[in-house]
C-alpha cells in the first residue's frame, strides 16, 4: 500500500529540521590586530605594477587596517613579495602550441628582525598580466579577512 505522502514529507521536514547548523570560520593567518598596518613591497625582474595591485588587492580583501606602498608611513609589518614571471609555452593534445606565462611568489611578512609569516603561490594564464595578478591574488587569499559564516 505505501506510505501516504503526507507523512514522508513531515519525516523530510523532522529529518531537515533535525540537521546542526554548519558553521565557516577563518580565524586569519597572522594575528590582525597586532599587525593592523602594513607595507608592501613587490620585487620582480619580469613585471612591473605588481605592487599597486596588490595592495588595492590587500585593501579589499585582507584582515589588514591600513595598507600603504610608502615606505615613510610608519607601520606594525612589511609583506615583502618576490614576483617571477616567465614565458612557458605548452603543447595541447592535439600538438599544437598554447602561449602560457607562469607565475611564482614568495613572500614574508615580517616585524622589525622577526619574520612573522611566509609562503609561496603560483599563478598561469595567456598573458603574463594574467598570471602575475592569479598569483598575487594567492597572497591576497592567505591574509584574508577573519570571518565567521
Amino acid at each position: 500500500m505505501g506510505i501516504p505522502l503526507r507523512l514522508l514529507a513531515r519525516g523530510a521536514l523532522l529529518l531537515a529540521g533535525s540537521c546542526a547548523p554548519l558553521t565557516y570560520s577563518d580565524q586569519g593567518a597572522v594575528d590582525f590586530e597586532t599587525y593592523a598596518s602594513v607595507r608592501v613591497s613587490v620585487t620582480s625582474t619580469s613585471f612591473t605594477g605588481g605592487g599597486e595591485y596588490l595592495a588595492t588587492e590587500l585593501e579589499t580583501s585582507s584582515g589588514f587596517e591600513t595598507v600603504t606602498l610608502d615606505p615613510a608611513i610608519p607601520v606594525d609589518a612589511v609583506l615583502g613579495v618576490t614576483l617571477n614571471v616567465v614565458f612557458a609555452p605548452m603543447v595541447d593534445g592535439e600538438g599544437s602550441s598554447i602561449d602560457q606565462y607562469e607565475a611564482t611568489t614568495n613572500y614574508a611578512l615580517t616585524a622589525g628582525s622577526t619574520q612573522v609569516d611566509s609562503g609561496n603561490t603560483t599563478g598561469a594564464g595567456s598573458t603574463a598580466t594574467d598570471a602575475a595578478e592569479l598569483a598575487l591574488d594567492g597572497v591576497v587569499t592567505h591574509y584574508v579577512a577573519p570571518y565567521r559564516l
